[in-house]
């Protein structure tokens, strides 16, 4: 697994390091998130936000409410769009960095689907990972 990682948006613009492991990596079924990035699911890995440092760019951000009541904040380029960080405010001190802007993301492993009763019929899913119908508590 990657100690330090780093990555950026499509344009290049906003760049950004990681100084730890992720402490949760998982794939999100949920509507939200494949409404957000247009993908069949969403891929993150969670790391403390004071880990976390945007070294060039500037993002911009979107809030709407969860399922269950919480504050889910998506940043994002400006320029091209690239949604990159995600927020709760469940977790407050902690950052969804979407694993499709890592530089070298080989070192992914999701431990769980969260979400998978809202997956879509077409997409598989691991056995060797646990899957949650929704978003465990």
């Amino acid at each position: 697994m990657a100690h330090e990682f780093s990555g950026r948006c499509l344009c290049g613009a906003v760049e950004y390091a990681c100084a730890s492991e992720p402490m949760f990596q998982a794939n999100c079924h949920c509507d939200d998130c494949r409404r957000s990035g247009g993908g069949v699911y969403a891929s993150f890995v969670f790391v403390s936000e004071n880990m976390l440092t945007v070294n060039s760019g500037e993002l911009h951000s979107f809030s709407h409410e969860t399922d269950r009541g919480n504050t889910a904040t998506k940043y994002f380029c400006p320029k091209c769009g690239s949604q990159l960080f995600t927020r709760n405010s469940a977790n407050s001190g902690r950052r969804g960095i979407r694993v499709g802007t890592i530089t070298d993301a080989s070192w992914f492993q999701p431990s769980a689907n969260v979400y998978a009763g809202r997956r879509l019929p077409s997409t598989p899913i691991d056995d060797e990972i646990k899957a949650f119908d929704e978003m465990p508590d």
